[in-house]
């Protein structure tokens, strides 16, 4: 893994007068970035363009170094991430006549890049964040990976456009405003953290998943490469879905084992984390390293991950997450330079922590919950028809029907379209400030962000069920700028590479097929990873009940944060700069008073903590 930055000057006027700034600015943000790539620091200009690179050596150890040129040096590019079919891309590429003169992935994409110009991000099965910089043609491109495991962000300007792998460099740009969007603040409240293409930061932005920026003779455009277009094949059977899932997840596994550095699994003791451990395991010979975190508040999926590590032979090592909380949140809090109220990225920092003493590399479970129908959420969604009563009465039918062994008429009643209740009901599932209630919080003008879901979507599902609209959401939102970022920061701060076998893209779209009614078989979640992994896992792993990942969030405040949390959350706090102050000293009086009866009561606690610490170290 590796961190990037990169700086176009829009002419060669503009180039010439700001080459002391740049040639000044440029190791100060590369520097930010040294846990993403402790190995290696290179910068380079090239043309228009400045390239700047720390790397984490996985691949190539010792000629893999960046910035990476074509034969006669007209093409450069910097990389983050893993390009995981460099293999056959490179034998591709020599038959057309390119030579190489390593044997690293980076070097597949300069070659890429001549032979198909902007289209080479459709050739890549990986995860990346890519600049390429033509000096001949004066053609800059920056791409991301299709689901969004690698963070690209940018800020334009008439002369310049600079790219990032983190917030925090692009901070370092002298001048760079640190002006708070209160429209991405009022998305944080609602949703715990920033969707793209949003920033904190007025003026700096995300690259969506599956999008490319091309900027061409100071002109910029910014398209899509990645558009599935699967539509629900509702004839597919369970046992052609079970073997086509079979084939592909076990071929993604093996391509994500590439490496030239150790390797292991992080293993929950959940469905995904253990199948990608029983298929890593079938595909090394020598025993594989797992590592698993327990809560020391009852939260503890432990004794599941043990029975997937006898079983395969693993080399098993447990963290007990108990008083290290207190040492972990100021880390965290100030690696991550959004505001990021997702709670469990301490327990993933702290697995990180642990798995980078044995290794460089680890395969998680990311995406499979997504992909496959895994949070007990979607089982209330798929019930979900014009309101609360008659998704109530349609509840009752269907389950009755489903007690009755009448499983055809319940996936009859099934319908494939949806309504506006259906998406409103998701997204206000997954709202820790419902949006009807942000006026209390943000004032009368607050932003619309029920609109902004709507508006923002870049993978456009083709499919309108009731459970289509839970995945698109989850997919174009929950899962890149929450689930993935929590873990690309959390294990960027240990310097540990993570993949994601599930992310494979054919993996994806093969997702998109499958019929709703066989990834949730009565109230049964992920049914069709179940029944492809039977052969695979103990049984007591793959029917028992979720528990997720969440952190207990409550016992911390009133425990080992307990000191901190009051410190941080008093009357004329920063956060009331922001928030509505009777609404803050409300949360935190029902939360210090260790009152649990609402949920939502834990998640907004953590939201205005983590805001609080936030602007105390990013906000001047």
């Amino acid at each position: 893994m590796c961190g990037i930055v990169s700086i176009l000057a829009k002419s060669p006027e503009i180039a010439a007068n700001s080459a002391p700034l740049i040639n000044d600015s440029l190791p100060r943000m590369l520097e930010t970035l040294n846990l993403r790539g402790p190995d290696e620091q290179h910068q380079q200009r090239h043309g228009l363009a400045w390239l700047g690179h720390t790397r984490l050596s996985i691949i190539d150890l010792s000629t893999g170094s960046q910035p990476m040129f074509n034969e006669d040096g007209s093409v450069g590019t910097v990389f983050n991430g893993e390009i995981y079919n460099f293999p056959e891309l490179r034998d591709q590429l020599k038959a057309r006549g390119h030579t190489f003169a390593t044997n690293s992935d980076t070097e597949v994409i300069v070659h890429l890049y001549e032979e198909y110009g902007e289209q080479l991000f459709t050739h890549l099965n990986g995860m990346f964040a890519i600049c390429v910089y033509d000096k001949k043609n004066d053609v800059f491109l920056v791409g991301r990976d299709r689901t969004g495991e690698k963070p690209v962000l940018y800020h334009e300007t008439d002369e310049h456009i600079l790219v990032a792998s983190e917030l925090k460099a692009l901070l370092q740009w002298p001048d760079m405003k640190r002006e708070v969007d209160r429209d991405a603040l009022a998305l944080y409240l609602n949703f715990m953290c920033v969707p793209s293409p949003l920033s904190i930061f007025k003026g700096i932005k995300k690259l969506p998943p599956a999008h490319y920026i091309k900027i061409s003779n100071g002109q910029t455009t910014m398209a899509p490469y990645w558009q599935p277009g699967q539509h629900i094949n509702w004839k597919m059977t369970e046992k052609q879905a079970v073997e086509e899932f079979q084939e592909l997840f076990e071929d993604s596994v093996r391509r994500r084992i590439m490496a030239d550095v150790p390797l292991g699994v992080f293993l929950s003791g959940g469905i995904d984390s253990s199948a990608v451990t029983a298929m890593t395991a079938q595909a090394i010979d020598e025993p594989i390293q797992t590592f698993c975190v327990g809560f020391a508040d009852g939260h503890d999926e432990r004794p599941y991950a043990r029975l997937v590590a006898d079983r395969y032979g693993t080399q098993h090592r447990e963290l007990h997450v108990d008083t290290t909380v207190n040492e972990a949140f100021p880390l965290v809090m100030d690696y991550f330079d959004e505001p990021f109220a997702d709670s469990s990225s301490i327990p993933t920092y702290l697995v990180s922590k642990a798995a980078r003493e044995h290794v460089t590399v680890v395969l998680t479970g990311d995406g499979g919950d997504e992909l496959f129908g895994g949070y007990d959420a979607y089982i209330h969604q798929k019930y979900q028809r014009g309101g609360k009563l008659t998704s109530k009465l349609n509840r009752m039918i269907m389950q009755r029907a489903g007690a009755a062994g009448l499983e055809k008429i319940v996936e009859s009643l099934y319908p494939r379209k949806s309504s506006a209740w259906q998406q409103q009901h998701w997204q206000y599932l997954r709202s820790t400030v419902w949006p009807h209630q942000m006026p209390n919080w943000l004032g009368k003008k607050s932003f619309d962000t029920e609109n902004f879901f709507r508006k923002n979507t870049w993978l456009d599902v083709q499919d309108n069920d009731p459970l289509s609209v839970a995945f698109r959401f989850d997919f174009n939102y929950y899962l890149p700028d929450d689930l993935l970022k929590k873990v690309d920061m959390a294990a960027m701060l240990t310097s540990l590479e993570c993949r994601a076998p599930f992310l494979d893209h054919r993996l994806v779209e093969f997702s998109l097929r499958i019929p709703p009614t066989l990834k949730l078989r009565g109230d049964s979640l992920k049914h069709v990873l179940k029944k492809g992994m039977e052969d695979h896992l103990p049984h007591e792993v793959l029917y028992r009940s979720k528990l997720g990942f969440g952190a207990p969030v409550m016992n911390w405040i009133n425990g080992s944060l307990k000191e901190l949390s009051r410190d941080l959350i008093q009357p004329g706090c920063r956060v009331e700069d922001y928030f509505e102050p009777e609404m803050v000293r409300s949360v935190a009086n029902t939360a210090f008073s260790g009152d649990e009866s609402n949920f939502r009561t834990a998640h907004q606690i953590w939201t205005i903590l983590v805001l609080e610490w936030w602007l105390r170290k990013y906000v001047s």
